[in-house]
């Protein structure tokens, strides 16, 4: 019986080779695709990314090694050859998933900054948004990756790994079964990644200052299970959010936000209530607008426009993401970076909101969307804020040229003139663009070939640019233009044209700025304190003369508020700076207490 432990142990060895050999071509593979990240770090810098990344390898390879050691027990009742039927399906299933994962996962890298996990389960639901979102990726290279690395893997198994398997004696089921336990239970410790207090997490393996050799160290398969299993427990994310004590925040954000309820405020508008448009531009980043000092100018129109408008060049997205950019815009409510308030119905019921706040004061309002109103359940949270009309893209009968998200800007702003001229009471539209999402297509447009990412984005958006000129020119023809507020603001920045790390202040600036009839021609400056989204609603309430207490993490702007700063969150952490004399200086000790914060306020049971 020994030589037949003996030889578990080498069944058990192959399996181990065989997914620790599959891992170690994925984290090159993943390298050599962002070479142009990984270029510049040296040949040591790359063996240790194996070297460390090796221990989250081992955790994943023990995982799927429970199912095999499994049916090893079990095969001495199961009939003829069915063990190795059951184990190589389950192999190669297993290599399929994988393959396509950790191919994916490529691309989430480079566009999200941050390797595959469970902020991707949300896009599955609607696949047809999903792949136009990745519309700019390069199809034809990601697939034969996923090929190459499901055939090389399956005739792997199947020439030399399954060949072992076969030559493995069949004992009787007591010894076997008890082999079987004992072997399982000795994949404890690898799957924990040793005898340390802390169970394996993704910085047990981190080994640089570098984030992103940090990254290459991870398993992405890990990454991704891990997530998935703690994004739905709240404790786990308690564990995330909750790192001080409750004092400490309370505390900064009675500073942060005791002046912004008080003092005089600027007045920028010749009326009490005007009409009030509110366009959304999907991911317009202050770096491809010229008038925003961008060095990838793209909105000649937008450009020209802030001549006579009012422009806040200290702006900046909370999030990283449209739904979180909208929540911020019609609720107050700060990014964070797991977490989608738009995706937490529950607790959706409890913010305030724009819309249903200025219904009060006898404004009809709609929602304009070209796209799935459904889609990250913008729908819902739109019917919650008060939205008197939602409009989608089934609400386009006549649309030539249909983009992959839904309809065009041209139609969307077309929409809202017509609407506007019917308009019988003083009206709140919000209008929510989308051509300048991935895969960046618009009517007539010419073919991507083989343009990088920037240049793709910047004739997006110029595209939408070109609408917005046309939308200007029209809606300063109608009778409501000179009674009317129009903000232009994006709902996030992008990390391209650069590209901009995640973490980098830029790929969070945007533009907004305030013009229309309803403003005064004093009121054409630059106005350089800073803020972000969540600011926008108490800014816009105190030209109204109404109160935003409700919105409790927003400030007014125009009251020049004291001290400044500015939060964001990305998906792995955020990003506080206070601003002395205009010059920013991080605070990660208050983006962490204020981070904390945002979770305890909306999204803590």
């Amino acid at each position: 019986m020994f030589g037949s432990f003996k030889k578990t142990l080498v069944y058990l060895a192959w399996l181990y080779f065989f997914w620790m050999v599959f891992f170690a071509v994925s984290r090159l593979a993943f390298l050599v695709y962002h070479k142009g990240i990984y270029k510049n770090y040296p040949l040591s810098d790359w063996l240790s990314s194996f070297w460390f990344g090796a221990r989250m390898d081992l955790s994943m390879a023990s995982y799927l090694l429970v199912v095999p050691l499994l049916l090893w027990g079990l095969r001495p009742v199961l009939p003829g050859n069915l063990f190795i039927r059951i184990l190589g399906w389950y192999q190669l299933l297993l290599v399929f998933a994988f393959s396509v994962l950790q191919t994916a996962d490529l691309e989430i890298f480079k566009n999200w900054g941050h390797r595959i996990d469970a902020a991707i389960l949300p896009f599955l639901a609607y696949p047809k948004e999903a792949l136009a979102s990745a519309g700019s990726s390069p199809f034809r290279i990601l697939f034969t990756v996923a090929g190459l690395s499901y055939v090389v893997s399956a005739m792997f198994w199947s020439g030399i790994t399954k060949e072992k398997i076969r030559q493995l004696p069949n004992e009787k089921f007591g010894f076997q079964a008890f082999t079987a336990l004992l072997l399982l239970s000795c994949l404890i410790l690898p799957i924990r990644g040793g005898l340390q207090l802390t169970p394996m997490n993704q910085s047990t393996v981190y080994f640089s200052s570098s984030r992103n050799l940090n990254f290459s160290a991870e398993n992405a398969a890990w990454v991704f299970f891990h997530s998935v299993i703690e994004s739905g427990n709240d404790r786990n994310l308690d564990k995330v959010y909750i790192l001080g004590p409750r004092s400490e925040t309370d505390s900064l954000i009675a500073k942060l936000y005791t002046h912004a309820k008080a003092g005089n405020t600027i007045s920028v508008l010749n009326m009490k209530r005007p009409n009030i448009v509110v366009l959304v531009w999907e991911s317009l980043s202050s770096k491809v607008a010229g008038s925003f000092g961008g060095k990838f100018p793209s909105t000649p129109n937008l450009d020209k426009q802030s001549r006579e408008s009012l422009r806040f060049e200290n702006y900046f997205a909370t999030g990283d993401r449209s739904d979180k950019g909208l929540a911020s815009l019609m609720s107050g409510v700060p990014a964070v970076g797991r977490l989608s308030i738009m995706a937490q119905p529950n607790q959706v019921i409890r913010l305030p909101f724009l819309p249903r706040l200025l219904k009060k004061e006898g404004y009809l309002s709609a929602f304009l969307y070209g796209g799935d109103l459904e889609f990250s359940n913008i729908k819902g949270f739109m019917m919650e804020a008060g939205f008197d009309r939602l409009i989608g893209k089934d609400d386009f009968s006549d649309n030539p040229f249909p983009s992959k998200w839904g309809v065009h800007d041209q139609y969307l702003f077309e929409k809202q003139l017509e609407m506007a001229g019917k308009e019988t009471a003083p009206f709140f539209h919000t209008l929510f663009t989308l051509s300048s999402h991935e895969p960046f297509e618009f009517p007539h447009s010419p073919p991507p070939g083989n343009l990088p990412v920037d240049s793709l984005l910047c004739r997006a958006h110029r595209y939408t640019d070109a609408c917005l000129g046309k939308w200007l020119a029209e809606a300063k023809k109608t009778t409501w233009w000179n009674n009317t507020l129009v903000v232009i603001v994006a709902d996030h920045g992008h990390s391209f044209p650069g590209p901009s790390p995640d973490n980098d202040p830029m790929k969070f600036k945007i533009p907004m700025l305030w013009t229309g009839g309803a403003l005064k021609d004093s009121a054409q400056t630059n106005f350089t304190v800073p803020g972000s989204q969540t600011d926008f609603a108490a800014t816009l309430l105190a030209q109204l003369g109404l109160q935003s207490k409700e919105f409790r993490f927003s400030r007014n702007l125009l009251s020049r508020p004291e001290p400044e700063f500015v939060y964001f969150a990305f998906r792995m952490g955020n990003g506080f700076y206070r601003y002395q004399s205009g010059i920013p200086k991080e605070d990660p000790v208050s983006g962490n207490r204020y981070q904390q914060a945002v979770y305890e306020a909306f999204y803590k049971p």
